[in-house]
């Protein structure tokens, strides 16, 4: 029956008819359904299963666990975020330290519910929007132009929808994702002939356009006003202080704030707090030798009260101290437990997820079994994913370690964020989203093999540069790889031309 109204539809727009303008809008739903309506009658005919729609279908598949875990962790932080209840909170948080606390905690009095619904309700009309605007968009070209649309879209779209925070107002979200189209994809012609990714297109515009609505406290819940007056009744209730206090900064802002902070100064604070060992503490003992002799020399380095450490700490150079900056010693410390994997730190918590960030790119592990189906069936590219990570990993040990050998006592007044620990780097932010989903698109990067290591690598240090140098922008990844879109066509003629040349060479040598 419904194969049977297809085709009354799709005979209405036939050439002459009153919807002939209509029929590669209708064709869509076509398309959609079933397969494309039209069929080769010259040669040649090429039989494969893998066409655009089944292609574009496959990444959507690939997708799934990113988009359960959005749904899922959206739900579960605005649960917590939004309850004004701090034992809730405090609950949470102690429940982070191993799976049996997680499940139970989520499981208690049918969280999980709640927490699903939550997250549904946050998602889903994101989602709804960008289909519906950015479909629009696409459809008004595909009548005016005279062109089918493409299945491109269904994949740009819940891409889209996965790399916003959950606060992001639905008409901005409709305006980020005709934009991103439009300029995209539209303006260079359509599916196909885009130079740029139109999803990370779209983000970008918003970044750009709306900068107080996607950076800042804006990674929890769906209403900023509600949970920051939420954090403040707990805060309040609990009895807490800035520096241990409830806080919605994501690990990326943790580690991105802390642009005056010294590793001399995380490593006072981790070597005290945890005690262990730390690079710099020889110029640490030597301070703490002259302040304690002029402030307290009853104190002892490792045991110092969280009083004693901050004045040690903020206390000028002149003076024995360590010279932070007071209204910065919080973001010291916050800084220091990231480093060293504090609490909630925990690299397997950065590593599932359990984090705030964009809607559906917190998760590594969710990445990571989106990464394995592509390759397995032969849609991703593994040179670009794994180029990106050498690139970052890479970038981020040359930041951590040359500081260290030629800064001043082995780089203890180096800036603290040149001295994370390179392998952190791949779990922040959404270095492993954009790896695996937006650097690979078929589209905007190369095409020849050598062109996609280039690539990758380009990708993977300019993204680790951008987040460690320029403190305006929290995360390079979407400018790194918008940045190498604009160069992939270089990058393959270049690989090209080095490809002739290595032939041109083999068959003189054969011929000789």
């Amino acid at each position: 029956m419904l194969r049977k109204f297809l085709d009354w539809q799709l005979s209405l727009t036939e050439k002459g008819k009153p919807l002939h303008k209509l029929r590669y809008l209708i064709e869509a739903g076509d398309n959609f359904l079933y397969e494309p309506p039209n069929r080769t009658k010259t040669g040649p005919q090429i039989r494969d299963a893998v066409d655009i729609k089944r292609w574009m279908v496959l990444v959507v598949v690939a997708l799934i666990p990113c988009i359960l875990w959005a749904i899922w962790n959206t739900g579960l932080q605005k649960m917590v975020y939004s309850s004004g209840d701090f034992r809730l909170m405090d609950e949470y948080i102690r429940s982070r330290g191993s799976f049996a606390e997680y499940f139970a905690f989520v499981g208690k009095d049918g969280r999980f519910v709640d927490i699903l619904m939550l997250g549904l309700f946050a998602f889903i009309p994101v989602v709804l929007v960008t289909y519906v605007v950015g479909g629009a968009v696409e459809g008004l070209f595909a009548v005016v132009r005279g062109h089918p649309i493409s299945e491109g879209f269904l994949v740009t779209g819940i891409l889209y929808a996965l790399i916003l925070p959950p606060t992001m107002p639905y008409w901005m979200v409709a305006v980020g994702i005709a934009m991103g189209v439009f300029f995209a994809k539209e303006l260079f012609g359509g599916s196909g002939m885009n130079i740029m990714n139109p999803a990370l297109t779209a983000r970008a515009f918003l970044f750009f356009t709306f900068p107080g609505k996607m950076t800042g406290n804006v990674w929890v819940g769906t209403n900023p006003t509600v949970v920051r007056e939420s954090l403040l009744l707990m805060n309040q209730d609990a009895g807490r202080e800035a520096v241990d206090g409830y806080t919605q900064a994501t690990k990326l802002g943790i580690f991105n704030s802390a642009g005056e902070v010294q590793r001399v100064h995380v490593d006072a604070i981790t070597a005290n707090e945890l005690g262990t060992d730390v690079g710099s503490m020889e110029a640490i003992q030597q301070k703490f030798a002259e302040w304690s002799a002029s402030h307290d020399s009853s104190a002892t380095l490792g045991s110092l009260s969280g009083e004693q450490l901050q004045n040690f700490v903020t206390s000028t150079t002149s003076d024995g101290g360590l010279g932070l900056s007071s209204g910065v010693y919080e973001d010291a410390v916050h800084f220091a437990q990231l480093q060293a994997g504090v609490g909630d730190h925990s690299n397997w918590n950065l590593f599932f997820g359990d984090r705030l960030g964009s809607m559906g790119e917190v998760s590594p592990f969710c990445c990571l079994l989106g990464a394995i189906f592509l390759l397995w069936v032969g849609i991703g590219s593994w040179r670009v994913m794994l180029s990106v990570m050498i690139g970052a990993y890479l970038t981020a040990l040359g930041f951590e370690w040359v500081p260290k050998l030629l800064g001043a006592d082995g780089g203890a007044w180096n800036a603290a964020m040149m001295g994370f620990p390179a392998y952190k780097h791949l779990l922040l932010g959404g270095l492993a989203f954009g790896t695996v989903f937006m650097a690979t698109d078929p589209v905007s990067s190369p095409d020849m093999l050598s062109a996609k290591w280039i690539y990758g690598i380009f990708i993977g240090i300019v993204a680790i540069v951008i987040r460690v140098i320029n403190p305006a922008f929290p995360e390079g990844v979407m400018l790194a790889i918008l940045l190498a879109n604009v160069f992939a066509p270089l990058f393959d003629y270049y690989a090209a031309l080095g490809y002739r040349k290595r032939r041109v060479k083999r068959v003189r040598r054969a011929a000789a």
